[in-house]
């Protein structure tokens, strides 16, 4: 069993390793440079850190609830960076047997390492390393 946190991004529901979520924070300030790359919603200020704030909507391509929704601050050992979903929901318990492989054509990208199945229906179980990665490399991509 590993906790995790249980986000909500739209209908969709997915969960995060909670070793790799450093903090939720509701309804961020959002800071607006010039210039960024598609799917980065701003900037925001951490614990004495500049974060790029992504839109979860995009990273998982789905889309969002409108309104101010909850900072996740994630990252690994190299770079934090903050996703921003509608809410998250709580801290949930995943046994590792109870991950199954996720329907055919959710995850392109790579970025679940599975769904599990609750009282609510599935969960995407999210690789938070891919999903990093996956954000990151958007971030180098400037708009011309």
């Amino acid at each position: 069993m590993s906790a995790h946190l249980l986000a909500r991004v739209g209908h969709e529901r997915f969960a995060f390793a909670l070793g790799r979520v450093i903090e939720a924070l509701d309804a961020p300030t959002l800071h607006h440079p010039p210039r960024r790359p598609d799917g980065m919603l701003g900037t925001m200020r951490h614990r004495g850190q500049t974060l790029p704030v992504w839109d979860g909507a995009r990273a998982f391509g789905i889309s969002r609830d409108a309104g101010e929704g909850t900072a996740l601050v994630i990252g690994d050992d190299e770079r934090h960076l903050a996703l921003l979903v509608d809410d998250a929901v709580d801290i949930v318990e995943i046994a590792s047997d109870a991950l199954r492989t996720a329907p055919a054509g959710t995850d392109g990208e790579g970025m679940l390492a599975g769904v599990v199945r609750d009282d609510d229906g599935l969960v995407g179980v999210v690789r938070v390393d891919v999903l990093v990665s996956r954000l990151v490399s958007w971030g180098a991509r400037r708009p011309e």
